[in-house]
């Protein structure tokens, strides 16, 4: 008797290898074969593909990234970064200023200029150049202006005293204050740089008296000798019997916009810039004289017939110079500091007009006189400035400067007058003259740098 386990592993052979399962066999033989494939392929697929892409690139709404793919991040990546991950943010390098982009690029210089600009405000403590020595009348025939002489009255030919010139002697027009602005503009293809200058109007005067002469007995007042026809004359002269006052001004604006080019000497501790520009320099200046002299009538021990007159002798000229410039600067930068110096040389032209006015110089009912003209003189001139800085950090420097103006045929006030007379009526007229002119001081200030 064979054993029962016997008999069922028999049967459980028999059953597995009888013809009618084979059939069943096949069926299920390629599904497991289709199924060990896509369990090996699938993962190689997978990592074929990689990482999810974007949709865009670049800046906000922009279109679908045509171009080439980005390496694959991953397991089995030769130019992933460490350690094989695959980062969540895609980073693109973008150039610094959208305007660079296509046919604009011109227009990236500009706005990355705009964020190195710098502002720099002064104080300025400038002079303006005083008369110096010279007279206030014409020339005497005898040519003792500067001493005392027989004053003269000029409606009765009749000596009234000792007469003493007024001058310019002591007019100053030193130390005046004012203000300047100066934005720079940084670009690729150089500096652009403008400034508005305001000076304070320089006032200076002086006022002369008489006094009574203790050696002489008499009596010395201001006088104002005058030409009769056009000649040298000694008798006639305007009197101030009561005193005068000779006030001079003058007022200076400027305005410039310079391109000063890249350095010829680039990367070099010493820069050289050249620059060319324009400027436009407005300088007025005037002459005011006024004084009173009463003058004796033919009853003198009546006062009230006696003759008041209030003289006034102005004069004014008003320039404005066009200047094309052209020039350079040289700058040593250090980290801590830098000096430097700019000379322009100006290319003007002087628009001037001036005016002479006078009344009440012969008699009280004297008409006020006028003539004035305008013409354009060329007028070369000179703007050097020599300057340094202290950087104290990245955006702030302190500037000092110091700046000359030379300008020639300028107009002044009192050199236009001529003072004539035609008999017993005054004839002060306007002269045409110009000269040179300086105008020098120092400036302090601070610079602010935007980037």
């Amino acid at each position: 008797m064979q054993p029962t386990g016997s008999r069922t592993t028999l049967r459980f052979n028999a059953q597995w290898g009888s013809s009618d399962m084979k059939p069943r066999h096949r069926r299920w033989g390629w599904l497991r074969s289709l199924t060990v494939a896509s369990a090996l392929l699938l993962p190689s697929v997978l990592m074929a593909q990689g990482p999810i892409q974007p949709a865009s690139y670049g800046y906000p709404g922009a279109p679908v990234y045509g171009g080439p793919q980005y390496p694959a991040y991953g397991p089995g990546c030769n130019t992933c970064g460490p350690g094989g991950l695959s980062p969540n943010t895609v980073y693109e390098l973008l150039p610094e200023d959208r305007f660079s982009h296509g046919d604009e690029l011109h227009w990236a210089a500009f706005s990355s200029a705009f964020k190195h600009a710098y502002l720099r405000l002064e104080y300025l403590n400038w002079s303006i150049e005083d008369p110096g020595i010279k007279n206030v009348g014409a020339s005497r025939l005898s040519g003792d202006e500067r001493g005392t002489f027989t004053a003269i009255n000029p409606n009765t030919d009749s000596n009234v005293g000792q007469g003493e010139i007024s001058t310019l002697d002591h007019i100053a027009l030193n130390s005046n204050n004012g203000i300047r602005g100066v934005f720079g503009l940084p670009t690729r293809i150089g500096l652009f740089e403008a400034g508005v200058s305001a000076l304070q109007q320089a006032d200076a005067y002086d006022v002369k008296v008489p006094f009574f002469n203790s050696l002489t007995f008499e009596n010395i007042i201001p006088v104002v000798p005058l030409l009769e026809d056009g000649a040298l004359s000694d008798t006639k002269m305007i009197l101030f019997s009561e005193g005068l006052s000779t006030r001079v001004k003058s007022q200076l604006f400027t305005t410039e916009l310079n391109y000063i080019l890249n350095p010829l000497t680039p990367n070099q501790p010493v820069t050289i810039r050249p620059l060319f520009g324009f400027q436009y320099v407005r300088f007025w200046d005037s002459l005011d004289v006024r004084g009173t002299d009463i003058a004796d009538s033919n009853t003198p021990d009546d006062p009230t017939d006696d003759i008041i007159l209030n003289h006034r002798l102005y004069s004014s000229a008003k320039n404005n110079v066009f200047a094309p410039q052209i020039g350079f600067r040289a700058e040593f930068e250090h980290e801590r500091f830098s000096v430097g110096v700019t000379p322009k040389f100006m290319i003007g032209f002087n628009r001037h007009r001036n005016e002479v006015l006078s009344e009440q110089l012969f008699s009280p009912t004297e008409a006020q006189m006028s003539t004035h003209d305008e013409n354009s003189e060329f007028a070369p001139g000179l703007d050097l400035a020599v300057h340094g800085k202290v950087h104290l950090n990245e955006h702030l420097s302190l500037f000092v400067s110091y700046q000359l103006f030379y300008i020639s045929n300028l107009s002044r006030g009192y050199d236009n007058i001529v003072y004539d007379s035609i008999g017993t009526d005054p004839n002060l007229r306007l002269g045409d003259s110009q000269e040179a002119t300086f105008v020098d001081g120092l400036t302090v200030g601070g610079e602010y740098r935007f980037h």
